[in-house]
């Protein structure tokens, strides 16, 4: 049996670090990078345009007199098949139409890149509404938080000078117990002459 959540299950956390709120048509939402989610669709299929993307476009500008509306169209294609993705944007920034929005090409193909990847499941906790709850959101970070590889320890090279910097105070107990690959004996020797100094 094919497990049809597969795919989903692996892309549907966001990396808070590439997200942000945004008002738009007075909601606030939560936004992502653009380059984080090809990033992301990246990793899982190959290269854009190879692997992914889309083809076919077209911007449709019957729309614009009556609605200042431009229409995308395309076809968003990957390696398990291909689908259409319709959306739309204003053309123009302002309710005069004296303001044209230069950059609506480009916004429209990375909505309509959000839209198409969305229904593969990337990204869809922040879909379902779940960057909305603080604690979900606390829980990615540390799952997405850097993981920091501890530093080797050092070989003892000179145990009596480590025991007597311990013993005279110059060195701290817990920079040779976390610093320095120690037998059980010195551990115990090395915490004894901190009781003595005590």
């Amino acid at each position: 049996m094919t497990d049809n959540l597969e795919l989903w299950n692996k892309v549907y956390k966001t990396n808070p670090d590439y997200t942000k709120k945004a008002k738009i048509g007075g909601m606030t939402i939560t936004s992502i990078a653009p380059q984080y989610q090809i990033m992301m669709v990246t990793e899982k299929f190959g290269v854009y345009g190879q692997a992914w993307g889309f083809k076919n476009i077209q911007l449709d500008y019957s729309l614009v007199e009556k609605y200042d509306m431009v229409v995308f169209k395309g076809t968003f294609f990957f390696p398990d098949g291909e689908f259409e993705i319709i959306n739309s944007i204003k053309l123009f920034m302002d309710r005069k139409k004296e303001m044209l929005d230069d950059n609506f090409a480009k916004k429209i193909e990375t909505d309509a890149l959000t839209k198409a990847i969305s229904k593969l499941g990337f990204n869809a906790d922040i879909f379902l509404g779940k960057f909305d709850d603080i604690r979900y959101v606390q829980e990615l970070k540390k799952e997405f938080a850097p993981k920091i590889e501890p530093k080797p320890k050092k070989e003892v090279q000179n145990w009596g000078k480590l025991l007597e910097a311990v013993t005279d105070g110059t060195v701290k107990k817990d920079v040779i117990l976390g610093g320095y690959n120690l037998t059980k004996e010195q551990i115990e020797k090395i915490n004894k002459v901190e009781l003595i100094k005590k």
